[in-house]
C-alpha cells in the first residue's frame, strides 16, 4: 500500500483573517469603482483617478500576501 506523503491539516479562519479578507474585499471593490469614476472625472484628472483604482486594486491583493508572510502559522 502506498502511503500519502503529506497529509493536509484541517485549517479554521479565526477573527483576524475574517478581517482581512472582508478589507481587503472592499479595497477591491473601491478599486473598481474607481476605474469606473475615471471615465466620468473632470477633465484633466482621468488619469489620476484611473491610477489610484490600480493601486487600491495592488495593496487589495498584497495585504493578504504581506498578513500571511507575517502570521505563518506552520512554523
Amino acid at each position: 500500500m502506498s502511503n500519502p506523503v503529506a497529509q493536509r491539516t484541517q485549517n479554521s479562519a479565526n477573527f483576524a483573517d475574517v478581517v482581512v479578507f472582508v478589507v481587503c474585499f472592499a479595497l477591491f471593490i473601491f478599486s473598481i469603482y474607481l476605474f469606473g469614476a475615471a471615465f466620468s472625472s473632470p477633465a484633466g484628472t482621468e488619469f489620476w483617478v484611473f491610477w489610484a483604482g490600480l493601486i487600491v486594486a495592488s495593496i487589495a491583493f498584497m495585504l493578504p500576501m504581506i498578513y500571511h508572510a507575517i502570521v505563518d502559522r506552520r512554523s
